[in-house]
């Protein structure tokens, strides 16, 4: 493959993905209004540019191999990106600002406060997007709220809440146990997410009254926004973030048990994307921003 190019024809690619997509060269010439043979072209072109096949026939049919399906299933992603970012353009004609943030932060900080914000910059559109992990975004947003160790923050990055964490549960749950905080803890269920070392780091600070029984159970779930939920639905009890449970705290949709907390040595923190930060959209943004953490 000749070193000069680092990608074969786009009308290749696109032939690919539609063959992917639809599981027939016949359907996907429909898709994309060409003849049978210009798709079967196209798709003789890329293997010619890769050196190997990435089609097999199959009866009178073609289908992909591994290495076909691979290449077909990067493309989708990559043509996916391109199509969100065409269908953002006109929130970025509008000046808007992006935010990205885990789930969490959006429901029970972001949200709640979003129409204070509209009231008062009614011209400032923003676009809010969900951070499933800790991961870089692609397109990078205007502004991010990530989680990490504060000793791992980024040269710029500032620290907006406090990543420390305290156990909670239901009212009906704490009910349940004749309202001791201690034997909600010891019968279980305890709720965890990925991050399983909170209850043992958390029982070790805690009194030795609060050790849990040996047939207490378990219940894992994904990502810190189910793990709350799930305690607010009164199914067991979790270790949660400050920052996270206020909205839930004032509502009674949890209380707290312990003072004891864990992972002061955490933090949510805000990121804004390089040259972003002399907007003046974006500026308003970050101080709303760090109001709702003051």
């Amino acid at each position: 493959m000749p070193s000069a190019r680092r990608l074969p024809s786009l009308n290749a690619l696109r032939a690919l993905e539609a063959v992917r997509e639809t599981g027939s060269v016949s359907a996907a010439a429909r898709r994309l209004s060409v003849s049978h043979s210009a798709v079967s072209h196209q798709i003789k072109h890329l293997e010619a540019w890769i050196g190997r096949p990435i089609t097999v026939r199959q009866g009178r049919s073609v289908a992909l191999t591994e290495a076909g399906e691979s290449l077909a299933r990067v493309v989708n992603n990559s043509f996916d990106a391109i199509r969100h970012e065409i269908d953002l353009l006109p929130l970025r004609f509008a000046r808007a600002v992006s935010v990205s943030a885990l789930p969490i932060i959006a429901e029970e900080i972001l949200l709640p406060n979003l129409e204070s914000f509209r009231a008062a910059h009614p011209n400032i559109s923003l676009h809010i997007s969900l951070a499933q992990t800790d991961r870089p975004k692609t397109p990078v947003p205007d502004v991010e709220i990530l989680f990490r160790q504060k000793d791992r923050m980024l040269p710029g990055e500032d620290i907006l809440f406090s990543g420390d964490a305290v156990p909670v549960c239901a009212p009906s749950f704490l009910a349940a146990a004749k309202d001791d905080p201690t034997a909600v803890i010891r019968k279980g269920p305890l709720l965890v997410d990925e991050d399983s070392r909170m209850w043992a780091q958390w029982l070790a600070l805690a009194d030795a009254t609060w050790t849990t029984d040996e047939d207490t159970r378990t219940i894992y779930l994904e990502g810190s926004f189910l793990l709350q939920k799930a305690a607010e639905q009164g199914i067991g009890v979790a270790i949660c973030r400050r920052a996270t449970i206020t909205r839930a705290l004032r509502s009674g949709a949890l209380v707290q048990l312990s003072d004891t907390a864990i992972d002061q040595s955490w933090a949510y923190t805000l990121r804004i994307a390089a040259g972003r930060a002399i907007e003046p959209e974006v500026q308003l943004v970050t101080n709303w921003l760090r109001s709702l953490a003051a």
